[in-house]
């Protein structure tokens, strides 16, 4: 008998075939939208961010040039034949230096994150090839093999049924013939070899006692019970 295949698994295949596709979907889309938060990301290092802080160095020299103006007017001024210790000019024209530097710094931090950055986006761009590619190529041949293994399940299965169909209302063949008269004649052996057994309360008593009949009174095979003279007889 040719081997059969199991082809019980067969919803099992044809529920985990859309579940690839949503998987390349969600995979897709979850790279895309990590390509699109490092581009974001480059570009305000590249420029959103620098462009701020280069305003702010500009307006901090502004700041700077426009606070020690301040304190040189505040300190040619004399009340009293006194000149003012001018502190709070003094304070405003260290505040606008710091702030000042603050902004050169961060101009300089920048440059060096958006170097970090690109190098960082390189790296993984290296790492996720594989992924992409398996999303680009190797899914799309893994659905088509998916589709293929469906229909030549969906073939083989109808055609095994059909021949099951056939075999079942087929007529029985030699063999099974012969196979049932040797079941049937095994049977009647049986039947034969079995010892008979009594049907009657006299062949039952003579079976037990072979040679004794029994005194019953009453006419040969009948069951009625015997008289009690008969009983008495019989016992002596």
């Amino acid at each position: 008998m040719s081997p059969r295949a199991n082809v019980r698994s067969l919803d099992s295949v044809q529920r985990f075939r859309p579940k690839v596709a949503q998987f390349e979907e969600d995979l897709g889309a979850a790279l895309t939208s990590l390509r699109q938060e490092i581009n974001r990301t480059l570009q305000w290092l590249d420029h959103d961010c620098p462009n701020y802080w280069q305003n702010q160095v500009r307006n901090g020299f502004d700041r700077v040039a426009e606070a020690r103006t301040t304190l040189m007017r505040k300190s040619m001024m004399t009340v009293a034949g006194h000149r003012s210790e001018c502190i709070d000019e003094k304070k405003a024209l260290a505040k606008a230096k710091a702030n000042l530097e603050l902004a050169q710094q961060k101009v300089q931090a920048c440059r060096q994150w958006s170097i970090k950055a690109h190098h960082a986006a390189d790296e993984y761009t290296a790492r996720v090839g594989r992924v992409e590619q398996s999303v680009g190529k190797s899914l799309p041949r893994i659905k088509v093999m998916l589709d293929r293994m469906i229909d030549a399940l969906q073939s083989y299965a109808s055609v095994e049924g059909a021949a099951l169909s056939e075999l079942d209302a087929a007529p029985p063949t030699a063999a099974q013939n012969f196979a049932a008269e040797e079941d049937a004649a095994q049977t009647a052996g049986a039947d034969a070899a079995r010892p008979a057994e009594p049907d009657t309360v006299t062949e039952t008593v003579a079976a037990l006692e072979p040679g004794a009949a029994p005194e019953t009174g009453a006419p040969e095979g009948s069951l009625e019970p015997a008289s009690p003279e008969a009983a008495a007889r019989a016992r002596s």
